[in-house]
């Protein structure tokens, strides 16, 4: 059972010397970035706030740095990552150990149930994450693992920084992904983290970010009877044209008409001036289903 990582003081120099044995030129097509900074790795167990019966997802193991650290303080750690060559070498750590488990492949396309089946989800039935996100994939991630059919209770990642500090916008600086990310879950930024933490360093700041999924039952109360779709065409809609008045970019759609949506938002107490990213994501919800009141019959159409 892996117990203690014993991770090299000189995470830079071990990792140069790593990627020259594994014959690993990190590649921009793959996101690859390593994390070569022992403080903020602490930081990333830290911020996961492991116990010893934990199931933990890691993408993109890499070198295994941080593979390392989760299966010190974890009972089980499932690894996927996409790199042949860095799968091979995160196997050969997984020999004999009951702890880690290594997946190839794309997190992105990996089936559901073969991700429960290695997490041990049938027995223990929660998992959390825990990774240093490729940038490349964080949205279509974030989209996969909280609005999925396989939802962890919380996610621990290294975003890029304009990424991390979309989710978690308050109104006024709202996004689309900000919103779905902040109906699933309470966001927080943690730390910033300079590009000199990674090997290669890329061209931006990373932050660590921790999202506390809630538990589903809330945002259906919110909801009410109203499904998902009705508010993620709301929203697609509202946030198409971000500088337009959010009056007029749904006006431009049936059922309702200008007069009557200028109701729901009088109703709402919602300035008619207002715009898709002044509206907090509980005015998000509010507006679902007062619009759906307003319009019977094509609440989920």
């Amino acid at each position: 059972m892996i117990r203690d990582s014993h991770l090299p003081p000189d995470l830079r120099a071990w990792t140069k010397r790593a990627l020259l044995r594994y014959g690993v030129a990190p590649g921009k097509r793959l996101g690859q970035h390593f994390l070569v900074d022992n403080k903020v790795l602490a930081d990333i167990v830290a911020t996961a706030q492991l116990t010893p019966e934990a199931h933990v997802l890691e993408v993109g193991g890499g070198l295994g740095v941080l593979t390392l650290e989760l299966t010190a303080h974890a009972r089980r750690v499932v690894v996927v990552e996409l790199d042949r060559r860095l799968a091979a070498g995160l196997k050969k750590i997984a020999v004999g150990s009951d702890v880690l488990v290594v997946v190839e492949g794309d997190i992105i396309k990996v089936p559901a149930a073969e991700l429960a089946h290695a997490l041990g989800l049938f027995e223990v039935g929660s998992f959390s994450v825990a990774a240093n996100l490729p940038y490349e994939i964080s949205g279509a991630f974030l989209q996969r693992f909280l609005w999925g059919d396989l939802v962890p209770t919380s996610l621990t990642l290294l975003l890029q920084r304009e990424v991390a500090e979309r989710i978690a916008a308050k109104p006024g600086q709202l996004s689309l992904l900000g919103l779905a990310c902040q109906l699933k879950a309470e966001v927080r930024i943690v730390r910033h983290v300079p590009a000199s933490a990674f090997w290669p360093p890329p061209r931006v700041e990373s932050s660590l970010v921790r999202l506390d999924v809630k538990p589903p039952s809330e945002l259906f109360q919110e909801l009410g009877s109203q499904s998902f779709d009705l508010l993620w065409r709301l929203a697609r809609i509202g946030f198409a044209a971000k500088r337009k008045l959010l009056l007029n970019n749904l006006s431009s759609v049936p059922p309702l008409s200008k007069a009557e949506l200028a109701d729901v938002f009088t109703h709402m107490h919602i300035p008619l001036t207002a715009r898709a990213q002044e509206l907090s994501p509980a005015q998000w919800v509010e507006l679902t289903r007062t619009y759906a009141a307003a319009a019977p019959g094509h609440g989920t159409e």
